[in-house]
């Protein structure tokens, strides 16, 4: 439980760290246009986020299973799979469309 719990968190952090990076690197309105291309309704957000975290948690474990470091699949799937969860949350747009802009 103990280890679960500190995976958590380190997800977590992730997560932020690569929520506040993607957001300093790539530019509002490419981040809008990306959004708009690929994530625009619920639907598509949803199916994108599964299949592409099944991907990577395949290719992982195959990369894996070849090096025999399999032990460690566990706490590094979920860390790639928090930096692209990261990324994804960064393209959301905070802005609507009655908002002014600042």
């Amino acid at each position: 439980m103990k280890n679960f719990l500190i995976s958590g968190i380190a997800d977590i952090i992730l997560i932020l760290a690569s929520y506040y990076l993607f957001k300093s690197v790539i530019s509002g309105p490419t981040r809008h246009k990306i959004y708009e291309r690929f994530l625009s309704s619920f639907a598509k957000f949803v199916i994108y986020i599964f299949v592409v975290s099944v991907i990577i948690t395949g290719v992982t474990a195959l990369i894996f299973y070849k090096t025999r470091f399999i032990g460690y699949l566990n706490i590094i799937a979920p860390a790639i799979v928090s930096i692209f969860i990261g990324f994804v949350i960064s393209t959301v747009p905070t802005r609507g469309i009655g908002d002014k802009n600042k």
